[in-house]
């Protein structure tokens, strides 16, 4: 319970839970240790020339509060959310507060050395892109193409951002999504370079 308190508050100090979550991490620490020191305490004045049957209460009521213990640290193993592996915290889509629709990006990490393209596509072709998609990317002062693949799409749909705006897009919907480029070459190329993708069956 203790540690699963200094975990929430971590959390609580970088504004990743809200206030309620701490309360509710702080009580079960609280209650747990309570309930703990009180069946020892009885235990240590039941051994001092006390009858059996109190000595066996004493010693059920310290497991039941191990029990009670266990059961509360199981619990926050199953409210804790841990990523598949070890990476780098890129964005935070929602606020502390936020009740994001089932299948929501709740993280974005980095990981690896490989780069990748943040893009946005529109409305009107979003159901032909899915996740795994192959696309070309086509870097600003490149010639050649890069080959990449779809490695995440927001499910909630947005203006298109003004920095990629082209043509009619200002009044469209558009969808972020990160293509991970592909090959040795991708990796040396600088951080924030204009760029534009296409899929790879090379329709527009």
């Amino acid at each position: 319970a203790e540690r699963s308190f200094s975990r929430i508050a971590e959390l609580y100090q970088r504004k990743q839970v809200a206030i309620a979550e701490l309360d509710r991490a702080r009580a079960a620490r609280d209650q747990a240790s309570a309930a703990t020191r009180s069946a020892e305490a009885q235990l240590r004045e039941l051994t001092n020339g006390t009858r059996p049957e109190q000595l066996e209460q004493a010693a059920a009521a310290l497991e039941a509060a191990r029990g009670n213990l266990a059961q509360l640290q199981v619990g926050r193993e199953h409210l804790s959310l841990r990523a598949p592996r070890a990476g780098l915290v890129d964005a935070l889509p929602f606020k502390v507060g936020d009740q994001p629709p089932a299948g929501a990006e709740l993280v974005s990490l980095l990981v690896g050395e490989q780069p990748y393209a943040r893009v946005f596509i529109p409305a009107s072709i979003r159901a032909q892109v899915s996740v795994g998609d192959v696309m070309r990317v086509f870097v600003e002062g490149v010639e050649q193409p890069f080959q990449a693949r779809v490695r995440s799409i927001r499910s909630e749909a947005a203006f298109t951002p003004y920095y990629a705006l082209t043509g009619d897009d200002a009044s469209r919907l558009t969808y972020r999504a990160e293509l991970v480029l592909q090959g040795e070459a991708a990796r040396q190329l600088p951080a924030g370079l204009p760029l534009r993708a296409e899929r790879g069956d090379a329709r527009p």
